[in-house]
């Protein structure tokens, strides 16, 4: 026989009293403090609202609220169980407040009790209570929820200290993954503490890591924490190479589109090409520049042959545009280190000779004489030299460039 509509409602008022007894019992020999974290006093107020201390349902409480207001309890449970098992270290501190403000309330009468280490445990629970509400309003989330990120933003905030961080280092990095990386609130927590370290090794802000590791993200389809571990890896190898990591990632963040285009292994090579750059006292932004003036093969081809006519000297980039074309940036820089020549040579020519070596090879005039200033005297004063001498004569060899000319007219 179906159970009466009024028989299920008994029922469920008496499994609400069941568990509204359970968290009494909870609360009395938990404490007040440790109460509250794993929410007993909230149960018993919401078991409060459908029946009485003696399990009588209230009147004008239909069957659908009782059912609702013990389908809470039991997921309240659920969420107490996971912030024991997720926070033991935030439990044990409310234990032991609760119990020695148990002793303390043993030993001394009447308003005494609220002194001492009473009030210290008291007032404890004020400033978590306000570090909830402030979580609670910044993401909108439910009491419980900002009580579980709370704790858990307390708790990594010792951890950073490892690294020399602090919690306020693991709150910005996770305002910074939910709105720039479009995380979800867990998510923000789980990878901040990772995040805040790696910003810290590379010398960027958090908003600024943000750019680096969704471009990161363009090119692999590894996790962000992976990338994150990758990100730092390659701050030490640019800073075994005796550049400032901080410059080179802010650079690689602000090049967002050429380091898509030319990326490979990781991006390992535009790394290379960026301590290469800041060697020579220029931005990756120049060096973006030179590819994208080499690529231009048509344009590039007439640049190269007006210079070497201005300079009474062989201009060969074929090597360099190969070297670009194919992701060396690296390799393409120090290949357009042989072709301008030191110092002492750039100094010798007139300004048009300037303006058309640098347009030859993509950057400016104050950019490239940073180039020739920073250049090495010796390897690429000899590379230049047996250039001139024994390199192959763009005017006597016009097929030269031939696999230039053919990439021009297949783009055309």
């Amino acid at each position: 026989m179906a159970e009466s509509s009024h028989q299920k409602a008994l029922n469920i008022a008496q499994k609400i009293t069941e568990i509204g007894k359970q968290r009494q019992d909870q609360l009395k020999e938990e404490g007040f403090l440790t109460g509250l974290i794993l929410n007993r006093t909230h149960d018993l107020a919401t078991a409060a609202t459908a029946v009485t201390k003696d399990g009588v349902v209230r009147n004008g409480v239909s069957e659908k609220y009782l059912g609702n207001t013990l389908k809470s309890l039991k997921a309240s449970e659920k969420q107490s169980e996971a912030i024991q098992s997720t926070f033991p270290g935030l439990i044990s501190m409310a234990n032991s407040a609760d119990s020695m403000a148990k002793s303390v309330d043993a030993f001394l009468p009447g308003f005494a009790k609220f002194g001492g280490i009473a009030i210290g445990a008291v007032l404890a629970f004020v400033k978590i209570q306000e570090a909830i509400t402030n979580t609670r309003k910044e993401l909108g989330v439910s009491a419980v929820q900002a009580a579980i990120v709370t704790a858990q933003t307390k708790a990594l905030g010792f951890a950073a200290k490892a690294y020399g961080l602090d919690v306020e280092d693991i709150k910005s990095a996770q305002a910074a993954i939910r709105n720039d990386l479009g995380a979800s609130v867990q998510e923000s927590v789980k990878l901040s503490l990772n995040f805040a370290r790696t910003a810290a090794a590379t010398g960027q802000t958090s908003d600024e890591l943000t750019g680096t590791l969704s471009i990161m993200e363009s090119i692999s389809s590894a996790s962000r924490d992976v990338l994150l571990n990758q990100i730092r890896t390659n701050a030490a190898i640019i800073g075994q190479a005796g550049v400032s990591p901080a410059l080179v990632m802010k650079d690689l963040a602000q090049n967002a589109e050429f380091f898509a285009q030319f990326a490979k292994d990781g991006g390992g090579n535009i790394i290379q090409a960026g301590i290469a750059a800041r060697k020579l006292g220029l931005e990756m932004s120049a060096v973006a520049g030179i590819s994208e003036s080499l690529l231009n093969f048509e344009s590039s081809i007439e640049s190269q042959l007006e210079a070497s006519m201005l300079l009474g000297r062989q201009i060969n980039l074929d090597k360099a545009r190969q070297l670009a074309f194919t992701g060396d940036q690296e390799g393409m820089m120090k290949e357009i280190l042989k072709q301008v020549g030191g110092e002492v040579e750039f100094n010798k020519m007139n300004v048009i000779q300037r303006k058309a070596l640098a347009e030859s090879v993509g950057v400016n005039v104050e950019q490239l004489s940073r180039l020739v200033r920073n250049n090495t005297a010796g390897g690429t004063a000899g590379a230049v030299g047996a250039a001139v001498a024994g390199g192959t004569n763009v005017y006597s060899d016009p097929t030269s460039h031939e696999y230039l000319r053919k990439l021009v007219r297949n783009t055309e």
